[in-house]
């Protein structure tokens, strides 16, 4: 029975490999002016690089998966001319087979290497060489202050342009798509009470939905100091391996001045750190593995339930995250400190490495060498 519990266990995981969150921010809702996106991404390999790469149109950044060498599967991103662009995958676009089949991963490489509006992604849509089968919304926001939903299957697409000063969100279905079928059901309503009445929106908003949402029914948590809680259909979850957060181009803002702020790996045991496009291959180095490899380490430390793998250890979290929201808050108030004077390369490049000894240091108290 024991062993039956646990293949079931491992199969409800499996199907929810694919559980990405995401949200779309006009520039109008955001803090400092810039339109934004959020992914909160979910996949079955927990191991993410942040990449610059050239040779298209447009240079850009983005999160690729480590095996991805070629840089071929971008998953969030943003380019150069301040195009931007994140997914998640829809249930009820299509059939089950197509959705595991999408390959939304080389179409957001392609459009970052060659869109520089929403209107030039529309028209890559529209292009029968475009990359199939599709079946995902695509968050999408440019230097115009452009920020928009584009639900895609493999035959057509529908968008959805976030209203001035407003916010657009999705999981997994689209509201195009077929009543009553798809996934994310829960998380979506999560999304719907911590954004009403809100405005501001700052990347620490998201960091902290990417973080702390963990709650099942009344129980959460916040409320426990101790024990096991179940982690089902939260935004964090056992199979997320990064939250990114893009800040794109404010107006009369150099076009080139987007941003990312990347935590990669387990969100809970993990901070972000920003990454400039114009700053092209100057990335701190802890961003092309080592900052992933320790949330992924970290991981693993809270989830030692003997027979199911979606329990965590509350009070092993809590302890790790402690330390983790210190650091966090740490990088961003450097990070803000630089922004406000406007940073030049050599202060990027400064700052990088600055951000790289604050991670091994925090790396160091956890007594995992390979991740330092």
């Amino acid at each position: 029975m024991k062993r039956l519990w646990v293949i079931l266990a491992s199969m409800l995981l499996c199907a929810d490999v694919f559980a990405c969150t995401t949200a779309v921010v006009s520039a109008g809702a955001s803090a400092d002016g810039r339109p934004m996106l959020w992914k909160q991404r979910d996949a079955p390999d927990p191991y993410n690089i942040i990449v610059h790469v050239k040779g298209g149109t447009y240079a850009y950044t983005a999160l690729f998966p480590t095996r991805d060498t070629l840089h071929t599967r971008a998953y969030a991103g943003i380019n150069e001319a301040g195009f931007g662009i994140m997914n998640n995958l829809s249930y009820n676009l299509g059939s089950d087979e197509i959705v595991q089949r999408t390959k939304a991963g080389p179409l957001m490489a392609r459009a970052l290497a060659c869109c520089r509006t929403l209107e030039d992604f529309e028209a890559l849509l529209r292009d029968p060489s475009r990359p199939r089968p599709q079946s995902s919304n695509f968050g999408v926001i440019d230097a115009q202050g452009g920020a928009a939903y584009f639900e895609v299957s493999d035959t057509a697409f529908v968008r959805f342009d976030v209203p001035p000063g407003g916010i657009l969100y999705r999981t997994n279905y689209s509201l195009s798509g077929d009543e009553g079928r798809g996934r994310g059901f829960e998380r979506y309503s999560t999304m719907g009470r911590l954004t009403e009445g809100r405005s501001g929106y700052t990347p620490e908003f998201f960091l902290n939905a990417g973080r702390n949402h963990i709650q099942h029914g009344a129980d959460s948590l916040r409320c426990r100091r101790s024990g096991w809680l179940l982690e089902h259909d939260y935004i964090p979850r056992p199979t997320t391996t990064a939250s990114i957060i893009i800040e794109g181009v404010a107006t009369g803002a150099a076009v080139n001045s987007g941003m990312m702020w990347c935590a990669t790996g387990y969100t809970p045991c993990a901070y972000a750190i920003p990454v400039w496009v114009a700053a092209g291959d100057d990335i701190p180095e802890c961003l092309k593995g080592s900052a992933n490899l320790l949330s992924v380490e970290l991981s693993r430390q809270v989830h030692t339930h003997p027979d199911h793998p979606k329990m965590v250890d509350v009070k092993r979290l809590r302890h790790i995250q402690r330390a983790v929201v210190r650091a966090g808050r740490r990088e961003l108030r450097a990070a803000r400190r630089l922004l406000r004077r406007g940073p030049t390369p050599e202060d990027i490049r400064t700052y990088n490495a600055s951000a790289d000894r604050r991670f091994r240091k925090f790396a160091g108290r956890w007594e995992i060498p390979h991740a330092m």
